[in-house]
């Protein structure tokens, strides 16, 4: 299954006439079944926010270019921030807490058993993972940013520290 997701991933950022194709077959009511216009905008990058403001954004929807599909524990580690602060978690848990989830449920030595199979298969090379590989060796967890529109600081190895700079949501 990753395999495939990462040859789907591959094929839908090869090209923009591949994108149209996949919107295609999206728009059909057997699977999202939303108007070709809508999901094909989307897939080629082009974002209408509200009448008059369209703009071209070709890396809004990225699949496999920028390490895009690789499990960063500390991108799972914010969606549990996320579920503590509006209550879908309802009880408050210590950093270790986060840290144990993350790793039972994201899973870069699947994701890394995948790639190298590629490889060998000679599918894809080890240049086309140079991210991944190095994501690996580093533990799996994203550099601190403060990349957010809310400007706030994350670092996926502190999530409390991150929930408490919220002034809104359940601490």
């Amino acid at each position: 299954m990753t395999k495939a997701l990462f040859r789907a991933g591959h094929w839908l950022d090869a090209s923009p006439e591949n994108r149209i194709e996949a919107a295609k077959i999206l728009s059909q009511p057997n699977y999202v079944g939303a108007p070709f216009e809508v999901i094909s905008n989307s897939m080629t990058g082009t974002f209408e926010f509200e009448k008059g403001d369209k703009r071209d954004m070709p890396d809004f929807n990225v699949f496999f270019r920028y390490n895009a599909s690789y499990p960063y524990y500390s991108d799972c580690v914010w969606f549990l921030t996320q579920m503590i602060r509006w209550g879908q978690i309802t009880e408050q848990q210590p950093d270790s807490y986060f840290d144990e989830m993350a790793k039972k449920i994201y899973r870069p030595d699947v994701y890394m058993r995948a790639v190298e199979e590629l490889i060998d298969d000679g599918e894809f090379t080890e240049e086309d993972f140079t991210d991944a590989f190095a994501a690996f060796e580093a533990g799996s967890y994203k550099e601190p940013t403060s990349d957010f529109i809310d400007g706030k600081t994350y670092d996926g190895t502190k999530p409390n520290e991150y929930i408490q700079s919220f002034e809104i949501g359940l601490k």
